[in-house]
């Protein structure tokens, strides 16, 4: 795949101790609330007669914007939003993935701050509190354009902090059954479909599985275990536990439908040999695209990625059920406004559109999923984004989809939680080095002493 950076590598390069003395040290700066002179001048008696002149025009709002991701697609964002809203320009300078966090704590630290960033997952519950961010909430109950409700239930409180709204879902991350129809229809395999059960699919992966003097020459399944978001689709399908309790208070993967699920993924890598390592995949083959992988979890973005190597062999469908249940992970993107930022109206303004507007999702929904509900419910907006090369399964199920959609939310210690607990100790697993038993274990304790430890 052609990004910048897997969350994955994202999550382990970023140096949060770095990023938090950073943040933290510009972290007193108070929340100013959105301009209320209007409502201040309406509201006081005065003997004053009116004045006779006109009133100068506003001054339109700069907004300073930066993110990574989405090459080539927000530079044909910004355009049409300057163009329709002609009282605040937004000038996009872009980032580079790795070293992102970095570059952010350098900016706030120094003054230098962003008026509206894309930001790491974790920041807006991490920083916010600490002034980092401005608390959206001022902005959204007045929002008319964009009112609340017109997003998926339950996204727009992803990174609520005590009642305070520290970032916007610019988009979602999602994840796919992928499969190469050439390579079932040569093994005379029938197709994935929504019904297909984890059962149904072992079967049909270890059926598309060939091996060669010893060497494994095309493997039926991959992506299995290689990122979280898999992961926690397969595990909360099964009704299991990925990571946290519902009020993220405690680590509990050691659920036993959670334990089920990571040793039946270990299981298709390691006894049925069905998938190469999620650790050491070899040289060849690895992935859908080089024709040597029947099927492979992966996420909403893989078509656009590598539109140039796409074609009509390839189809998607939905994640195998578990025990007839099916959960579908979504993955939502912050998009946050600096709280030392002396244009926050037109940053909101900015990023609400970015989040909700259909000509924004006419570009990006190519390659994201959107968060809004009108986007799915409505075809004449899902025929703006949902085309090729997303492919003709993808398109046809993406309403269903997002019906059993559940947001992954993230608490201020997972970056520390993922790169020193549970990378590290998944590794065992998918390495056959212990039980799913023993890992998640291992996992719960360690994740609870770090829970228990205060935010720097």
């Amino acid at each position: 795949m052609k990004r910048s950076l897997s969350r994955r590598e994202f999550l382990q390069r970023v140096s949060v101790s770095a990023a938090g003395v950073a943040l933290a040290a510009c972290g007193s700066a108070p929340a100013p609330a959105p301009d209320q002179a209007a409502q201040a001048t309406s509201g006081s008696a005065s003997s004053e007669p009116a004045p006779t002149t006109a009133a100068p025009a506003a001054e339109k709002q700069v907004v300073r914007f930066t993110m990574f991701g989405h090459p080539g697609l927000v530079e044909l964002m910004v355009p049409i939003f300057n163009e329709t809203h002609p009282d605040v320009e937004v000038q996009f300078e872009r980032s580079e993935g790795q070293g992102y966090a970095e570059k952010l704590s350098a900016a706030i630290a120094g003054g230098q701050a962003w008026d509206a960033f894309r930001a790491p997952g974790t920041w807006p519950t991490r920083f916010g509190p600490k002034g980092v961010a401005a608390d959206l909430n001022p902005f959204i109950t007045i929002d008319t354009e964009y009112p609340e409700d017109i997003y998926l239930p339950g996204i727009i409180d992803t990174w609520n902090v005590e009642g305070k709204r520290y970032g916007l879902p610019g988009w979602c991350l999602t994840a796919w059954l992928f499969y190469n129809k050439k390579l079932l229809d040569e093994a005379g395999v029938p197709y994935p479909t929504p019904e297909t059960t984890w059962e149904d699919y072992v079967t049909m992966a270890k059926k598309l599985t060939k091996e060669e003097n010893g060497t494994i020459t095309q493997y039926g399944a991959n992506g299995w275990g290689s990122w979280t978001l898999p992961v926690a689709q397969d595990v909360w399908s099964a009704g299991g536990c990925f990571y946290y309790n519902e009020d993220m208070t405690e680590i509990c993967v050691d659920d036993p439908a959670t334990i089920k699920v990571l040793q039946d993924e270990a299981d298709l890598m390691n006894v049925d040999k069905a998938q190469p390592s999620a650790l050491n995949p070899p040289s060849s083959p690895v992935s859908l695209l080089s024709g040597k992988v029947a099927t492979e979890i992966n996420g909403d973005y893989l078509p656009w990625d590598n539109k140039d190597q796409w074609s009509e062999d390839f189809d998607a469908t939905l994640t195998p059920l578990r025990d007839g249940k099916r959960t579908n992970a979504y993955f939502p993107d912050p998009l946050v406004i600096s709280n030392t930022s002396n244009v926050k109206e037109g940053a909101y303004r900015w990023i609400a559109w970015f989040a909700a507007d259909p000509a924004s999702w006419a570009i990006q929904g190519k390659v994201v999923f959107p968060t809004t509900k009108r986007q799915y419910e409505d075809p004449a907006l899902r025929s703006q984004w949902l085309v090729a090369p997303r492919p003709p399964g993808m398109i046809a199920l993406a309403s269903e989809h997002s019906k059993n959609a559940k947001f992954m939310k993230v608490e201020p210690h997972a970056d520390e939680f993922e790169g020193t607990i549970y990378y590290s100790e998944i590794d065992n697993l998918w390495r056959a080095k212990g039980s799913a038993a023993e890992v998640a274990k291992s996992i719960t304790d360690k994740g609870n002493e770090l829970l228990a430890k205060p935010i720097d």
